[in-house]
Protein backbone atom coordinates (compact mmCIF):
# COMPACT_ATOMS: atom_id res chain seq x y z
CA UNK A 1 0.00 0.00 0.00
CA UNK A 2 1.42 3.49 -0.80
CA UNK A 3 1.79 5.91 1.72
CA UNK A 4 0.49 9.32 1.50
CA UNK A 5 3.57 11.21 0.85
CA UNK A 6 4.23 8.82 -1.64
CA UNK A 7 0.80 9.49 -3.55
CA UNK A 8 1.51 12.84 -3.46
CA UNK A 9 4.63 12.50 -5.25
CA UNK A 10 3.90 10.02 -7.55
CA UNK A 11 0.70 13.11 -8.54
CA UNK A 12 3.73 15.68 -8.59
CA UNK A 13 5.57 14.07 -11.28
CA UNK A 14 2.70 13.18 -13.14
CA UNK A 15 2.27 17.37 -13.28
CA UNK A 16 5.91 17.72 -13.87
CA UNK A 17 5.90 15.64 -16.99
CA UNK A 18 3.00 17.26 -18.39
CA UNK A 19 4.09 20.70 -17.75
CA UNK A 20 7.54 20.07 -19.81
CA UNK A 21 5.20 18.54 -22.44
CA UNK A 22 3.81 21.90 -22.32
CA UNK A 23 6.93 24.11 -22.63
CA UNK A 24 8.64 21.46 -25.00
CA UNK A 25 5.55 22.18 -27.43
CA UNK A 26 6.28 24.59 -30.28
CA UNK A 27 2.49 25.52 -31.36
CA UNK A 28 0.94 28.89 -30.81
CA UNK A 29 -2.30 29.14 -28.58
CA UNK A 30 -5.03 30.76 -30.42
CA UNK A 31 -8.23 31.07 -29.25
CA UNK A 32 -11.11 31.49 -31.85
CA UNK A 33 -13.11 34.28 -30.81
CA UNK A 34 -16.74 35.03 -32.38
CA UNK A 35 -16.53 37.47 -35.21
CA UNK A 36 -18.69 40.98 -34.70
CA UNK A 37 -20.14 42.31 -37.60
CA UNK A 38 -21.92 45.61 -37.22
CA UNK A 39 -24.52 47.07 -39.51
CA UNK A 40 -26.06 50.20 -40.76
CA UNK A 41 -28.79 51.20 -43.93
CA UNK A 42 -30.10 54.17 -45.66
CA UNK A 43 -32.48 54.29 -48.44
CA UNK A 44 -29.50 52.84 -51.03
CA UNK A 45 -27.32 50.40 -48.80
CA UNK A 46 -27.17 47.70 -46.49
CA UNK A 47 -23.71 48.42 -44.98
CA UNK A 48 -21.69 45.84 -43.07
CA UNK A 49 -18.27 45.96 -40.78
CA UNK A 50 -16.98 42.20 -39.68
CA UNK A 51 -14.17 41.91 -36.81
CA UNK A 52 -12.92 38.30 -38.29
CA UNK A 53 -10.18 36.07 -38.38
CA UNK A 54 -8.44 36.36 -41.74
CA UNK A 55 -5.69 33.89 -41.46
CA UNK A 56 -8.99 31.24 -39.98
CA UNK A 57 -10.71 32.11 -43.32
CA UNK A 58 -8.14 31.44 -45.27
CA UNK A 59 -6.82 28.61 -43.82
CA UNK A 60 -9.98 27.13 -44.27
CA UNK A 61 -10.25 25.65 -40.13
CA UNK A 62 -14.02 24.96 -39.32
CA UNK A 63 -14.68 27.23 -36.34
CA UNK A 64 -17.48 25.28 -35.82
CA UNK A 65 -16.00 22.09 -34.70
CA UNK A 66 -12.48 23.88 -32.47
CA UNK A 67 -11.94 26.47 -30.27
CA UNK A 68 -8.60 26.27 -30.75
CA UNK A 69 -6.53 26.73 -34.13
CA UNK A 70 -4.19 24.63 -32.32
CA UNK A 71 -6.68 22.12 -32.25
CA UNK A 72 -7.02 21.69 -36.20
CA UNK A 73 -4.79 19.76 -38.48
CA UNK A 74 -4.92 22.69 -40.31
CA UNK A 75 -3.10 24.69 -37.65
CA UNK A 76 0.81 24.79 -39.95
CA UNK A 77 -1.64 26.54 -42.46
CA UNK A 78 -2.85 29.07 -40.44
CA UNK A 79 0.34 29.72 -38.82
CA UNK A 80 2.12 30.06 -42.20
CA UNK A 81 -1.22 33.29 -42.97
CA UNK A 82 0.12 34.28 -39.50
CA UNK A 83 3.57 35.74 -40.43
CA UNK A 84 2.28 37.52 -43.46
CA UNK A 85 2.92 41.32 -43.47
CA UNK A 86 -0.07 43.27 -43.37
CA UNK A 87 -0.46 43.99 -46.54
CA UNK A 88 0.46 40.77 -47.97
CA UNK A 89 -2.58 39.36 -45.88
CA UNK A 90 -5.06 41.78 -47.25
CA UNK A 91 -3.77 41.34 -50.85
CA UNK A 92 -4.45 37.43 -50.13
CA UNK A 93 -8.29 37.95 -48.31
CA UNK A 94 -9.19 40.08 -51.35
CA UNK A 95 -8.32 37.73 -54.01
CA UNK A 96 -10.36 34.85 -52.37
CA UNK A 97 -13.35 37.17 -52.18
CA UNK A 98 -15.13 35.53 -54.48
CA UNK A 99 -15.32 32.54 -52.98
CA UNK A 100 -15.70 33.98 -49.28
CA UNK A 101 -18.54 36.07 -50.40
CA UNK A 102 -20.19 33.03 -51.86
CA UNK A 103 -20.25 31.83 -48.17
CA UNK A 104 -21.80 34.79 -47.25
CA UNK A 105 -25.86 34.75 -47.79
CA UNK A 106 -27.67 38.03 -47.23
CA UNK A 107 -30.96 37.87 -48.30
CA UNK A 108 -33.64 40.98 -48.71
CA UNK A 109 -37.06 40.01 -48.71
CA UNK A 110 -36.21 36.67 -49.16
CA UNK A 111 -34.32 36.98 -51.67
CA UNK A 112 -30.28 36.25 -51.99
CA UNK A 113 -28.49 39.61 -52.89
CA UNK A 114 -25.21 40.46 -54.54
CA UNK A 115 -22.14 41.62 -51.73
CA UNK A 116 -20.09 44.37 -52.50
CA UNK A 117 -16.29 44.27 -51.10
CA UNK A 118 -15.23 48.06 -50.21
CA UNK A 119 -12.12 47.88 -48.43
CA UNK A 120 -10.08 45.22 -45.78
CA UNK A 121 -8.30 46.59 -43.14
CA UNK A 122 -5.94 44.17 -41.17
CA UNK A 123 -4.56 44.98 -37.89
CA UNK A 124 -0.71 45.90 -37.91
CA UNK A 125 0.60 43.84 -34.96
CA UNK A 126 3.89 42.87 -34.73
CA UNK A 127 4.06 40.02 -32.28
CA UNK A 128 3.24 36.91 -33.60
CA UNK A 129 1.84 35.17 -30.41
CA UNK A 130 -1.18 37.52 -30.73
CA UNK A 131 -3.98 36.61 -33.19
CA UNK A 132 -4.80 39.85 -34.90
CA UNK A 133 -8.55 40.97 -36.43
CA UNK A 134 -9.09 41.92 -39.86
CA UNK A 135 -11.59 44.24 -40.50
CA UNK A 136 -13.97 43.74 -43.33
CA UNK A 137 -16.07 46.40 -45.19
CA UNK A 138 -19.00 45.71 -47.89
CA UNK A 139 -22.40 46.56 -49.20
CA UNK A 140 -25.66 45.56 -50.77
CA UNK A 141 -27.87 47.67 -52.99
CA UNK A 142 -31.33 48.71 -51.67
CA UNK A 143 -34.68 49.83 -53.58
CA UNK A 144 -37.57 51.31 -52.16
CA UNK A 145 -39.11 47.84 -51.70
CA UNK A 146 -36.60 46.58 -49.06
CA UNK A 147 -37.85 45.63 -46.06
CA UNK A 148 -36.40 43.73 -43.98
CA UNK A 149 -32.98 40.93 -44.26
CA UNK A 150 -31.48 38.14 -42.58
CA UNK A 151 -27.57 37.36 -42.42
CA UNK A 152 -26.27 33.84 -42.54
CA UNK A 153 -22.70 32.46 -43.12
CA UNK A 154 -21.28 29.30 -43.37
CA UNK A 155 -21.01 26.96 -40.75
CA UNK A 156 -17.05 26.85 -40.86
CA UNK A 157 -16.97 30.38 -40.31
CA UNK A 158 -18.17 29.77 -36.72
CA UNK A 159 -20.07 32.19 -34.20
CA UNK A 160 -20.61 35.78 -35.40
CA UNK A 161 -22.39 38.30 -33.72
CA UNK A 162 -24.94 41.03 -35.42
CA UNK A 163 -24.87 44.43 -33.96
CA UNK A 164 -27.51 47.41 -35.34
CA UNK A 165 -25.97 50.84 -35.87
CA UNK A 166 -28.28 53.41 -35.82
CA UNK A 167 -28.22 57.10 -34.89
CA UNK A 168 -32.11 57.30 -35.00
CA UNK A 169 -32.89 55.14 -32.43
CA UNK A 170 -32.46 55.14 -29.21
CA UNK A 171 -29.95 52.97 -27.61
CA UNK A 172 -32.47 50.68 -25.93
CA UNK A 173 -33.86 50.14 -29.50
CA UNK A 174 -30.75 48.71 -31.13
CA UNK A 175 -30.79 44.61 -32.13
CA UNK A 176 -28.26 42.64 -30.90
CA UNK A 177 -28.33 38.89 -32.08
CA UNK A 178 -25.44 36.32 -31.24
CA UNK A 179 -25.77 33.38 -34.14
CA UNK A 180 -24.43 30.16 -33.77
CA UNK A 181 -22.00 28.39 -36.24
CA UNK A 182 -23.98 28.50 -39.71
CA UNK A 183 -27.47 29.70 -38.29
CA UNK A 184 -29.50 32.65 -40.00
CA UNK A 185 -30.68 35.48 -38.34
CA UNK A 186 -34.28 36.69 -37.37
CA UNK A 187 -35.35 39.03 -39.87
CA UNK A 188 -34.63 42.53 -39.96
CA UNK A 189 -36.62 45.39 -40.39
CA UNK A 190 -35.52 48.50 -42.36
CA UNK A 191 -38.81 50.31 -41.78
CA UNK A 192 -39.79 50.03 -37.61
CA UNK A 193 -37.89 49.32 -34.58
CA UNK A 194 -36.51 45.56 -34.28
CA UNK A 195 -37.49 43.89 -31.60
CA UNK A 196 -36.18 40.31 -31.74
CA UNK A 197 -38.67 37.46 -30.54
CA UNK A 198 -38.78 37.15 -26.71
CA UNK A 199 -38.37 33.67 -27.13
CA UNK A 200 -35.73 33.27 -29.52
CA UNK A 201 -33.59 35.96 -27.97
CA UNK A 202 -34.15 33.79 -24.42
CA UNK A 203 -33.31 30.63 -26.24
CA UNK A 204 -29.76 32.19 -27.83
CA UNK A 205 -28.60 33.36 -24.64
CA UNK A 206 -29.28 30.49 -22.71
CA UNK A 207 -27.61 28.44 -24.91
CA UNK A 208 -24.48 30.56 -24.79
CA UNK A 209 -24.66 31.00 -21.15
CA UNK A 210 -24.67 26.71 -21.15
CA UNK A 211 -21.75 26.44 -23.69
CA UNK A 212 -19.31 29.10 -22.26
CA UNK A 213 -19.37 26.45 -19.34
CA UNK A 214 -19.84 23.47 -21.46
CA UNK A 215 -17.50 22.65 -22.94
CA UNK A 216 -15.88 26.68 -23.34
CA UNK A 217 -15.42 27.09 -19.71
CA UNK A 218 -12.64 25.07 -18.68
CA UNK A 219 -11.27 27.90 -15.85
CA UNK A 220 -15.53 27.62 -14.14
CA UNK A 221 -15.14 23.95 -14.60
CA UNK A 222 -11.97 23.29 -12.26
CA UNK A 223 -13.54 25.59 -9.80
CA UNK A 224 -16.29 24.03 -8.91
CA UNK A 225 -14.77 21.04 -9.09
CA UNK A 226 -12.45 22.35 -6.17
CA UNK A 227 -15.90 23.41 -4.48
CA UNK A 228 -16.79 19.99 -4.63
CA UNK A 229 -13.19 18.70 -3.71
CA UNK A 230 -14.10 20.30 0.25
CA UNK A 231 -17.18 18.69 0.64
CA UNK A 232 -18.77 16.02 -0.61
CA UNK A 233 -22.21 16.97 1.59
CA UNK A 234 -24.78 17.54 -0.82
CA UNK A 235 -26.48 20.26 1.76
CA UNK A 236 -23.22 22.11 1.80
CA UNK A 237 -22.20 21.70 -2.30
CA UNK A 238 -25.92 23.51 -2.93
CA UNK A 239 -24.67 26.26 0.18
CA UNK A 240 -21.25 26.71 -1.80
CA UNK A 241 -23.05 26.74 -5.25
CA UNK A 242 -25.77 28.76 -4.30
CA UNK A 243 -23.31 31.52 -2.52
CA UNK A 244 -21.49 31.64 -5.91
CA UNK A 245 -24.15 32.24 -7.98
CA UNK A 246 -25.78 35.16 -6.25
CA UNK A 247 -22.19 36.78 -6.09
CA UNK A 248 -21.46 36.26 -10.11
CA UNK A 249 -25.25 37.01 -10.45
CA UNK A 250 -24.42 40.47 -9.20
CA UNK A 251 -21.34 41.39 -10.98
CA UNK A 252 -22.48 40.05 -14.47
CA UNK A 253 -25.44 42.25 -14.05
CA UNK A 254 -23.34 45.78 -12.51
CA UNK A 255 -21.19 45.10 -15.80
CA UNK A 256 -24.51 45.11 -17.93
CA UNK A 257 -25.54 47.99 -16.56
CA UNK A 258 -22.15 49.94 -16.64
CA UNK A 259 -22.13 50.10 -13.17
CA UNK A 260 -18.69 48.69 -12.98
CA UNK A 261 -15.89 48.46 -15.96
CA UNK A 262 -13.74 45.38 -15.93
CA UNK A 263 -9.95 44.99 -17.54
CA UNK A 264 -9.40 41.13 -19.13
CA UNK A 265 -5.63 41.61 -18.37
CA UNK A 266 -6.66 41.77 -15.09
CA UNK A 267 -9.72 39.85 -14.18
CA UNK A 268 -8.27 36.59 -16.42
CA UNK A 269 -5.03 35.67 -14.04
CA UNK A 270 -7.05 36.67 -10.53
CA UNK A 271 -9.71 34.17 -11.99
CA UNK A 272 -6.78 31.03 -12.58
CA UNK A 273 -4.88 32.27 -9.65
CA UNK A 274 -8.57 31.65 -7.79
CA UNK A 275 -8.45 28.31 -8.67
CA UNK A 276 -5.11 27.90 -7.26
CA UNK A 277 -6.30 29.04 -4.25
CA UNK A 278 -9.35 26.75 -3.99
CA UNK A 279 -6.80 23.42 -4.33
CA UNK A 280 -4.60 24.51 -1.86
CA UNK A 281 -7.48 25.47 0.73
CA UNK A 282 -8.66 21.81 -0.06
CA UNK A 283 -5.52 20.37 0.47
CA UNK A 284 -5.34 22.09 4.46
CA UNK A 285 -9.09 21.77 4.99
CA UNK A 286 -8.41 21.48 8.46
CA UNK A 287 -6.68 24.29 8.94
CA UNK A 288 -9.60 25.99 7.43
CA UNK A 289 -12.75 27.42 9.35
CA UNK A 290 -15.60 26.49 7.40
CA UNK A 291 -17.08 30.32 6.99
CA UNK A 292 -14.04 31.59 5.99
CA UNK A 293 -14.84 29.21 2.78
CA UNK A 294 -18.04 30.90 2.38
CA UNK A 295 -16.64 34.18 2.59
CA UNK A 296 -13.99 32.98 -0.23
CA UNK A 297 -16.80 31.41 -2.59
CA UNK A 298 -18.44 35.15 -2.35
CA UNK A 299 -15.29 37.15 -3.21
CA UNK A 300 -14.60 34.50 -5.76
CA UNK A 301 -18.13 34.33 -7.46
CA UNK A 302 -17.88 38.47 -7.58
CA UNK A 303 -14.67 37.48 -9.82
CA UNK A 304 -16.02 35.07 -11.57
CA UNK A 305 -18.84 37.19 -12.45
CA UNK A 306 -16.52 39.32 -14.34
CA UNK A 307 -15.40 36.99 -16.10
CA UNK A 308 -18.64 35.90 -17.32
CA UNK A 309 -19.06 39.47 -18.30
CA UNK A 310 -16.30 39.72 -20.85
CA UNK A 311 -17.82 36.97 -22.64
CA UNK A 312 -21.21 39.64 -23.12
CA UNK A 313 -18.43 42.81 -23.56
CA UNK A 314 -18.83 42.26 -27.48
CA UNK A 315 -21.75 40.84 -27.97
CA UNK A 316 -22.81 44.49 -26.42
CA UNK A 317 -25.47 45.20 -23.63
CA UNK A 318 -27.78 47.80 -24.62
CA UNK A 319 -30.64 46.06 -26.62
CA UNK A 320 -34.15 45.95 -26.81
CA UNK A 321 -33.93 42.72 -25.09
CA UNK A 322 -31.32 43.79 -22.17
CA UNK A 323 -32.76 41.96 -19.05
CA UNK A 324 -34.47 39.07 -21.42
CA UNK A 325 -30.85 38.03 -22.24
CA UNK A 326 -28.84 38.54 -19.09
CA UNK A 327 -31.50 36.21 -17.30
CA UNK A 328 -31.00 34.02 -19.93
CA UNK A 329 -27.85 33.47 -19.91
CA UNK A 330 -27.26 33.75 -16.54
CA UNK A 331 -29.63 30.72 -16.13
CA UNK A 332 -27.81 28.96 -18.97
CA UNK A 333 -24.66 29.47 -16.52
CA UNK A 334 -26.59 27.80 -13.71
CA UNK A 335 -27.96 25.08 -15.70
CA UNK A 336 -24.10 24.11 -16.46
CA UNK A 337 -22.90 24.26 -12.76
CA UNK A 338 -25.75 22.90 -11.35
CA UNK A 339 -25.11 19.77 -13.82
CA UNK A 340 -21.48 19.75 -13.53
CA UNK A 341 -22.27 19.38 -9.29
CA UNK A 342 -24.93 16.75 -9.80
CA UNK A 343 -22.62 14.51 -12.18
CA UNK A 344 -19.79 14.78 -9.31
CA UNK A 345 -22.41 14.16 -6.55
CA UNK A 346 -23.76 11.18 -8.15
CA UNK A 347 -20.39 9.23 -10.07
CA UNK A 348 -18.12 10.52 -6.91
CA UNK A 349 -19.93 11.32 -3.73
CA UNK A 350 -22.21 8.67 -3.14
CA UNK A 351 -19.49 6.01 -4.44
CA UNK A 352 -16.71 6.64 -2.76
CA UNK A 353 -16.71 9.85 -0.77
CA UNK A 354 -17.45 7.19 2.82
CA UNK A 355 -14.17 5.28 1.78
CA UNK A 356 -11.79 5.75 4.45
CA UNK A 357 -9.06 6.29 1.47
CA UNK A 358 -10.75 8.96 -0.24
CA UNK A 359 -9.03 11.44 1.15
CA UNK A 360 -5.63 10.56 0.34
CA UNK A 361 -5.95 8.67 -2.96
CA UNK A 362 -8.61 11.41 -4.77
CA UNK A 363 -9.52 14.18 -3.00
CA UNK A 364 -5.60 15.34 -2.11
CA UNK A 365 -4.42 14.36 -5.41
CA UNK A 366 -7.22 15.89 -7.35
CA UNK A 367 -6.75 19.03 -5.61
CA UNK A 368 -2.63 19.30 -6.46
CA UNK A 369 -3.86 19.12 -10.20
CA UNK A 370 -6.52 21.80 -9.81
CA UNK A 371 -3.49 23.99 -8.39
CA UNK A 372 -1.29 23.18 -10.72
CA UNK A 373 -3.14 23.88 -13.71
CA UNK A 374 -4.32 27.08 -12.10
CA UNK A 375 -0.80 28.04 -11.30
CA UNK A 376 -0.19 27.47 -15.33
CA UNK A 377 -2.84 29.55 -16.64
CA UNK A 378 -1.89 31.97 -14.30
CA UNK A 379 1.31 32.44 -16.01
CA UNK A 380 0.22 32.34 -19.43
CA UNK A 381 -2.37 34.74 -18.67
CA UNK A 382 0.44 37.29 -17.30
CA UNK A 383 2.45 36.08 -20.75
CA UNK A 384 5.35 34.36 -18.96
CA UNK A 385 4.34 31.22 -20.65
Amino acid sequence: MFSYIKIIKLYLFLILVCFLNLFSTSSISHEIKPSIADFTYDESYLNFKIRLNAELILSNIDASTVSNTDSSSLSEIYDKFRILSKKDLEEMFQSSWSEISSNIDIKINNETKKINLIKTEVEDIKNFEISRDTHVYFRVLLDKNSEQFTFRWVKNYGPIILRENNNNKVEDELVTEYLQSGIESSQFSFNENNFSKTFNSFAKFFVLGIQHIIPKGLDHILFIFGLFLFSSSLKKLISQITIFTIAHSITLILVSLSLMRINPQIVEPIIALSIVYIGLENIFKKYIKEYLRYVVILFFGLLHGLGFALVLSDIGYKSSDLFVNLISFNLGIEVAQISIVLALYLLIALNFAKNKNYRIFFQVPSSILISSVGLYWFFERINLI
